[in-house]
């Protein structure tokens, strides 16, 4: 059994079963009724539920975002003499990077 899983564009996460076949493990909205929990067709659940993501558990997303805010606060601090706003935005984009990466360790 494959350990691959994706979510639809509704955010349900589908694990595949076997090469190409996919089943509905996760459904996000309560309202939803799920269908038949038989396998389906990754080409199918991609007509049916939108393009699907795949989840990569080997990515640590914290970690990445928190590189994209220390990015963004160095733009914002290359810009500070324009304005004062501009170092209060880098300050939060600083300080929520680091609480990332802290709650990624």
């Amino acid at each position: 059994m494959s350990n691959r899983q994706f979510k639809d564009c509704d955010g349900d996460t589908w694990t595949e079963t076997a090469p190409g076949m996919l089943e509905l493990t996760k459904i996000v909205s309560s309202a939803y009724v799920a269908p038949d929990p038989s396998p389906t067709s990754i080409e199918d659940v991609r007509d049916l539920h939108g393009p699907l993501t795949e989840i990569r558990p080997d990515v640590d997303v914290r970690a990445l975002l928190a590189g994209v805010l220390e990015d963004m606060a160095n733009e914002a601090n290359r810009r500070r003499f324009v304005s004062a706003d501009c170092a209060w935005i880098a300050n939060t984009f600083t300080a929520k990077a680091r609480e990332l990466r802290e709650g990624a360790s």
